[in-house]
């Protein structure tokens, strides 16, 4: 039997508690504030995915909507007040995908989304001569046990941050033997293409370990959350160490400035007080008037304190067969909330919530936005 499964008692478990949620969190599930419908509530899927698995409820097209709204930002769930682990709802929504999909709902979507993957090699198609450009800016050595887990999106979406995070692994002595750029199968494990996701996983984890790399320098919090918090749902292993880049920084270069750190750095992979400690204020003072959760200080380096609720801009993952609509008015609300503090600077974490703010024409992108990498200082250069 499969580890991540329902068959499992372990995993049903987990279900049941996310069945069992709190109405507070309303107020924070971005689905349900995108929507003001309960079905948008992370307590209602769990329990329409159980009753399906069940027996006791058919594989509606309406459940399925249902389970495939979810953008997976760990937002508004019950882990943020109960203190339990972050990915309950994550692992039951992506088997509830696998379930609503196998009784033959989002066929369309999902089969076009693995269609593209397979075209690819991966979600997106990867232009040669990017992977040229990358290969020139990055310290690269063939004698290395170090490689860096260059994921599709940082490659593609935040490609101009290459020169930068080159100058700073060079900064730190760091040379690597290996950079991809990796489809690391996320995306099939969000859409519910379970047995395939961990496939993935699994070669590329193969593929390393053959090569004798004995640390992988992770760029986003999805990648560093795949290999450090899912795998042992995956009934995977690995001697290999992974390293957030964010763990070998020693701060930003920047001033008034809004960290926007992302789910999956801040919810998932919990390095929020590694963000926070990366732009450390001369002086602050903590202002008396913000949203709730959202704490707010007036300081020469930053304007906020980040932390687990910070609303989510986006899905970080592509998805498929969540609303396009739905995705607009999370974008939408989220950044109406962020923008109630006043900076000066929008610092992006996230390869995923940077696209999303170019997509949707963020103002002023070459003077109010940066990708955090560029940002970054090593050891040698500030």
């Amino acid at each position: 039997m499969r580890k991540l499964s329902l068959e499992n008692p372990e995993i049903i478990d987990i279900l049941n508690h996310q069945v069992i949620h709190m109405d507070q969190g309303i107020t924070y599930t971005p689905e349900y504030l995108a929507t003001r419908k309960m079905s948008n509530y992370p307590s209602r899927t769990a329990q329409i995915i159980r009753s399906v698995y069940l027996g006791e409820l058919d594989a509606s097209e309406y459940g399925a909507e249902m389970v495939f709204s979810p953008i997976l930002s760990g937002q508004g769930e019950r882990w943020q007040n109960f203190g339990e682990k972050p990915e309950g709802y994550l692992l039951s929504v992506m088997l509830g995908r696998e379930l609503f999909y196998n009784k033959g709902q989002k066929k369309e979507e999902l089969d076009a989304l693995k269609a593209q993957i397979d075209k690819n090699n991966g979600y997106l198609e990867k232009s040669a001569t990017d992977i040229e450009a990358w290969e020139e800016a990055l310290p690269i050595n063939a004698d290395s046990k170090t490689g860096l887990l260059l994921d599709e999106a940082t490659f593609t979406y935040a490609k101009r941050s290459r020169e930068k995070i080159g100058e700073f692994l060079q900064a730190k002595g760091i040379t690597v033997s290996e950079f991809g750029p990796y489809f690391t199968g996320f995306d099939l494990l969000a859409s519910g293409f379970i047995n395939e996701g961990i496939e993935t996983v699994k070669a590329l984890i193969t593929m390393w370990e053959e090569k004798g790399i004995r640390k992988i320098i992770t760029l986003c919090g999805q990648s560093h959350y795949l290999f450090t918090g899912l795998l042992k749902y995956l009934d995977l292993d690995t001697e290999i160490e992974f390293i957030s880049i964010l763990d070998l920084a020693e701060g930003m270069n920047v001033e008034k400035a809004y960290i926007y750190g992302g789910s999956y750095f801040t919810r998932y992979a919990q390095k929020a007080t590694v963000l926070n400690n990366l732009l450390v204020n001369t002086e602050e003072t903590p202002l008396s008037s913000h949203p709730e959760f959202l704490p707010e200080v007036e300081g020469d380096k930053k304007k906020n304190i980040v932390g687990i609720w910070t609303p989510p801009l986006c899905a970080e993952y592509h998805t498929a067969g969540t609303s396009e609509m739905l995705k607009e008015t999370i974008y939408t609300q989220s950044l109406a909330t962020i923008e109630e503090t006043s900076f000066k600077k929008l610092v992006v974490c996230d390869p995923f919530a940077w696209k999303a703010l170019k997509d949707y024409n963020y103002p002023d992108l070459s003077v109010r936005l940066r990708h955090w990498p560029v940002l970054l200082r090593g050891c040698f250069y500030g």
